[in-house]
C-alpha cells in the first residue's frame, strides 16, 4: 500500500468523531483511574490525553490535508513575519494558531513529566513539532518551516508555565 492509498484509506475509515468519542475515554479513564489510584490515576489519565490530543494533531496537520504533490520546505527563521509586515495578514492566524494547539502539549507535560523539568518539556513539545514537520515534507501535505518549530515551541512553553502555576 502507498503513502496516498494509506492516506485516501485514512481519511475514509478514521473520520474525526473517532476523537470526540476518543474525549469521551478519556473523560471515563480520568473518573475511574481517579477513583481508584487517586492522583497517580489522574496522572495515567492525563498522559491517554496527551497521546490522544498528539494524535488529534497528526491527524489535522497531517494526515487530512491535500497532498501538494511536491516537497516544499521554509528553513528561514522567521520569515513569516517579514511576510505579516509586507501586507500578509492571514499568516498572523498561523503564527498564533501554532503557538496556541501546542499550549495543551506544554501543559500536559509540565504535569505528566516527573523528571526533565522544562528542559524535559521543551524536548518533547519540540520533537512533537518537527515530527509533524518533516511528516508534512515528506507525505507532501504542506510545508516544512523552521517558523511552525518556533512558534509550536512558544506554545509548549507557554502551556508549561501555566502548569507550573496550577502546581
Amino acid at each position: 500500500m502507498s503513502i496516498e492509498e494509506y492516506i485516501e484509506w485514512y481519511v475514509l475509515y478514521i473520520p474525526a468523531a473517532v476523537y470526540g468519542w476518543g474525549l469521551v475515554v478519556f473523560l471515563l479513564a480520568l473518573l475511574l483511574m481517579t477513583v481508584w489510584k487517586g492522583w497517580k490515576g489522574v496522572r495515567y489519565a492525563l498522559w491517554l490525553l496527551l497521546v490522544e490530543y498528539t494524535a488529534l494533531l497528526l491527524h489535522f496537520t497531517v494526515f487530512i490535508r491535500n497532498a501538494t504533490g511536491k516537497h516544499e520546505m521554509i528553513l528561514t527563521p522567521f520569515w513569516s513575519y517579514t511576510a505579516i509586515h509586507g501586507g500578509t495578514k492571514v499568516l498572523m492566524q498561523e503564527v498564533l494558531s501554532n503557538v496556541v494547539v501546542f499550549i495543551p502539549i506544554g501543559f500536559l507535560l509540565g504535569i505528566v513529566l516527573r523528571k526533565g523539568g522544562l528542559a524535559g518539556v521543551m524536548a518533547v513539545g519540540i520533537g512533537i513539532s518537527v515530527v509533524i514537520e518533516l511528516l508534512q515534507f515528506t507525505m507532501m501535505r504542506g510545508f516544512c518551516e523552521t517558523d511552525d518549530v518556533i512558534h509550536n515551541a512558544v506554545g509548549c512553553l507557554m502551556g508549561y508555565g501555566v502548569s507550573k502555576v496550577i502546581r
